[in-house]
Protein backbone atom coordinates (compact mmCIF):
# COMPACT_ATOMS: atom_id res chain seq x y z
CA UNK A 1 0.00 0.00 0.00
CA UNK A 2 2.73 2.11 0.60
CA UNK A 3 4.19 2.40 -3.00
CA UNK A 4 0.71 4.18 -3.68
CA UNK A 5 0.84 6.70 -1.64
CA UNK A 6 4.55 7.96 -1.83
CA UNK A 7 5.75 11.47 -3.32
CA UNK A 8 6.43 10.15 -6.43
CA UNK A 9 2.67 8.74 -6.57
CA UNK A 10 0.96 11.81 -5.11
CA UNK A 11 2.24 13.93 -7.91
CA UNK A 12 1.45 11.68 -10.68
CA UNK A 13 -2.22 11.89 -9.10
CA UNK A 14 -1.94 15.72 -9.28
CA UNK A 15 -0.53 15.38 -12.45
CA UNK A 16 -3.22 13.48 -13.96
CA UNK A 17 -5.81 15.98 -12.06
CA UNK A 18 -4.57 19.06 -13.59
CA UNK A 19 -4.76 16.66 -17.13
CA UNK A 20 -8.60 15.87 -16.59
CA UNK A 21 -9.27 19.73 -15.43
CA UNK A 22 -7.90 20.61 -18.77
CA UNK A 23 -9.49 17.59 -20.94
CA UNK A 24 -12.94 19.07 -19.41
CA UNK A 25 -12.19 22.36 -19.85
CA UNK A 26 -11.14 21.99 -23.89
CA UNK A 27 -14.12 20.14 -24.20
CA UNK A 28 -16.53 22.81 -22.49
CA UNK A 29 -17.80 20.20 -19.75
CA UNK A 30 -16.50 21.94 -17.00
CA UNK A 31 -15.73 25.27 -17.26
CA UNK A 32 -15.03 27.06 -13.58
CA UNK A 33 -11.81 28.06 -14.54
CA UNK A 34 -11.32 31.86 -15.95
CA UNK A 35 -9.88 32.04 -19.11
CA UNK A 36 -8.02 34.91 -18.07
CA UNK A 37 -6.49 32.65 -15.48
CA UNK A 38 -6.42 29.55 -17.49
CA UNK A 39 -2.78 29.65 -18.47
CA UNK A 40 -1.88 28.24 -14.88
CA UNK A 41 -3.04 25.05 -15.72
CA UNK A 42 -0.79 23.67 -19.12
CA UNK A 43 2.28 25.21 -16.85
CA UNK A 44 1.42 23.28 -13.50
CA UNK A 45 0.71 20.49 -15.71
CA UNK A 46 4.28 20.83 -16.91
CA UNK A 47 6.13 21.71 -13.86
CA UNK A 48 3.78 18.80 -12.16
CA UNK A 49 5.49 16.14 -15.14
CA UNK A 50 8.97 17.09 -14.82
CA UNK A 51 8.78 16.72 -10.77
CA UNK A 52 7.21 13.09 -11.62
CA UNK A 53 10.03 12.39 -13.94
CA UNK A 54 13.12 13.92 -10.95
CA UNK A 55 11.63 11.81 -8.62
CA UNK A 56 11.36 8.64 -10.51
CA UNK A 57 15.34 9.30 -11.19
CA UNK A 58 15.97 9.71 -7.56
CA UNK A 59 13.76 6.67 -6.75
CA UNK A 60 15.53 4.36 -9.25
CA UNK A 61 19.20 5.83 -7.99
CA UNK A 62 18.23 4.61 -4.75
Amino acid sequence: MEKYINRTAIILYINLLIGLIHILHEFEILNFIPDTYYFIIPISFLFTLIAWNGLLILDKNK
